[in-house]
């Protein structure tokens, strides 16, 4: 999947779509115990519960830019890290710096997209300074 197409994916009735894979290198860097998987999300998930982050963008067309390019972030993410609450984090530097948190649904070990949002340059530098964010460079 090159780029996202809302408006396509979001016609007709709820459904889950693929829009990443959980990679080997991913899994290694982070210590997680799962194994390669696809990365999904409810066709609903963006225009309802996303589009409350368009106004923290810089402008309506980095937002648009963002959620166009979350195939690209969840492949080639420039940093990654696990959030307290068990989310995996995927941050890319767009024209605005975009961070994707995706769920590890407990018992079934599935994963669900949840969320972007944008994150300040010093929200950035302190994570990676703490260590919450680690640069990601894949082997392959």
């Amino acid at each position: 999947m090159d780029e996202l197409d809302v408006k396509k994916i979001s016609k007709g009735r709820s459904r889950n779509i693929k829009i990443g894979e959980l990679s080997e290198d991913v899994i290694n860097a982070l210590g997680l115990d799962l194994k390669p998987q696809n990365i999904n999300v409810w066709s609903t998930r963006i225009p309802e519960h996303c589009e409350k982050h368009k106004q923290e963008y810089s402008s309506p067309n980095t937002y648009n830019q963002a959620i166009k390019n979350i195939p690209l972030i969840l492949k080639e993410p420039d940093y990654i890290g696990l959030h307290k609450n068990g989310n995996i984090q995927y941050v890319k530097r767009l024209d605005d710096i975009s961070l994707i948190g995706v769920q590890i649904l407990k018992g079934s070990g599935n994963l669900l997209f949840r969320t972007i949002f944008p994150i300040s340059e010093v929200k950035l530098k302190n994570s990676i300074k703490s260590g919450e964010f680690i640069p990601f460079h894949k082997k392959n």
